[in-house]
């Protein structure tokens, strides 16, 4: 079967601009309410209960108790599933109406609003049927790999594959709301002990290459700054190692402007560690000491690489520089004190760093060779490939990812599995500079020594939130075994 790249296209022009009427509203619990994109979500019991209303006020109670049992945190003023689910409600309409159908009651409507968005580009076979491929998802919740088929039909596509959505949803009634979690869950694969970060002290490089390096980066350190004709930006990450040392992670991003057009390999990052204390300096150099992450997984506009060393706890010194391969002579530089976390004391409750992730994902059984020792490659930890951000600053249509670990969390003695509890607030800062609670706090459970989470920014702005703005977010972290907890707060701005 011949196989065409197509977007996830608006079939036709907006029906009620077509026809100059106002959309339907799906919102009020009238008596056409149960025809509109709620009916999607309906179980079959709600729908029998639906049918026995007469009044408004028996449709309007009906309507309260349907998006209660939908409410991933009772109790709090916001019901986010309902939230989402209008949301993607108009982003429907936005790409499936057709002339006779709002997008949201349309077949592609319906699979949208029930499974969300595709997990790639939808293909196009030579009979023009639509495929809609999805893939097993901790975030999206996706569950099972498998792909539903759409034919054009006289106003709008129809779904060939219903009986797979059908037995699909009658298997994950989370589908229905029923059971939902908010995107993003902590994902721990179920293992109460945290992957540990893997021993990663390769061996030093002697090319050329890296001795030409090594004296500029001395230099850059004697001095203490140097040129910016190259413009970059460095985080720096730290995790537990298996051998009481720390696990660093360096990650530069750059924006690909900088690059002349001539992708990732137009930069070349190298860097030098100096310890303050006594030790023997670490370099990062030769002919690919940074290794760069994929252009799907890097931020929009961005360039990103890292490198990893596993460092003794202390105070160390660090000069990174990035050439420009293109115009000689060009490069920005980099020098900073860095602070390496202790993580060897078992008797206290600790925290990785949080990463900010443009990107991640988790790994197959097929691992690249320098991924051999599950977690020794770059961008990855334990069984996931995540992809930090340097720079904070996200696009309104990115979604905001990080990752933690925690360390000697207590365990339940009647499960021997930690009991850790995640509180998350975010805050905006006003015009004056003060720090406002932006949304209610959102509480999980975690499952596991591992916080993995991710929230579309379309879903945690306001429709009316002027951009750019700076955020932060405060995480709380609680042991409720234990009784101790930990704070973290991680700035962002949107643009």
């Amino acid at each position: 079967m011949t196989i065409r790249r197509s977007p996830i296209a608006p079939l036709l022009v907006a029906a009620f601009l077509a026809l100059g009427a106002a959309p339907p509203d799906w919102k009020t619990p009238n008596k056409d309410w149960a025809k509109g994109p709620v009916k999607w979500i309906m179980t079959d019991d709600e729908e029998k209960d639906w049918k026995k209303l007469h009044t408004d006020e028996e449709r309007a109670a009906f309507a309260k108790l349907f998006w209660e049992k939908r409410d991933p945190t009772p109790g709090t003023p916001e019901n986010e599933y309902e939230a989402i689910f209008w949301k993607k409600v108009e982003e429907a309409d936005k790409s499936f109406t057709s002339k006779a159908n709002s997008g949201c009651i349309t077949d592609m409507g319906r699979v949208f609003l029930i499974l969300g968005p595709p997990a790639n580009k939808p293909l196009t076979d030579i009979r023009g049927r639509t495929l809609w491929h999805y893939e097993p998802n901790e975030v999206t919740g996706i569950k099972e790999k498998f792909d539903l088929t759409f034919a054009q039909g006289m106003t709008s596509s129809l779904l060939l594959d219903r009986k797979r959505l059908e037995d699909y949803v009658k298997a994950h009634p989370e589908t229905l709301g029923i059971g939902w979690k908010i995107p993003g869950p902590a994902v721990a694969e179920g293992a109460p002990e945290v992957p540990v970060g893997p021993t990663r002290k390769p061996e030093e490089d002697l090319t050329p290459e890296s001795q030409r390096q090594i004296p500029i980066l001395q230099d850059l350190l004697a001095k203490g700054s140097g040129p910016t004709d190259v413009s970059f930006q460095a985080s720096f990450d730290y995790y537990a190692a298996v051998d009481g040392t720390t696990l660093a992670a360096i990650t530069v991003e750059a924006p690909r402007d900088a690059a002349h057009g001539s992708g990732d390999v137009a930069l070349h990052p190298f860097a030098r560690l100096e310890p303050a204390a006594d030790g023997k300096p670490v370099n990062l150099t030769g002919d690919l000491p940074f290794v760069p992450a994929a252009l799907a997984e890097s931020p929009p506009g961005s360039f990103v690489y890292q490198a990893r060393h596993n460092l003794p706890p202390g105070s160390y010194k660090i000069a990174i520089v990035v050439e420009d391969k293109v115009v000689p002579g060009q490069k920005g530089t980099l020098v900073r004190t860095i602070e390496v976390p202790d993580f060897r004391n078992k008797a206290e409750l600790q925290m990785s760093s949080v990463a900010l992730l443009s990107g991640f994902n988790h790994l197959d059984a097929g691992l690249g060779p320098d991924e051999k020792e599950r977690g020794a490659g770059p961008y990855v930890l334990g069984s996931f490939r995540l992809v930090p951000r340097a720079a904070a600053a996200l696009s309104k249509d990115e979604a905001l990812n990080f990752y933690c670990q925690f360390y000697n969390p207590t365990p339940d003695p009647s499960t021997g599995k930690p009991s850790l509890e995640s509180t998350v607030t975010f805050f905006y800062r006003q015009d004056d500079g003060t720090w406002k609670r932006y949304r209610p706090p959102l509480v999980r459970t975690l499952n596991g020594q591992v916080d993995l989470y991710s929230i579309a920014l379309k879903d945690l702005l306001a429709p009316n939130q002027k951009l750019p703005a700076e955020f932060k977010m405060a995480m709380q972290i609680v042991d409720k075994v234990g009784g101790k907890e930990l704070k973290r707060e991680i700035p962002f701005s949107v643009r």
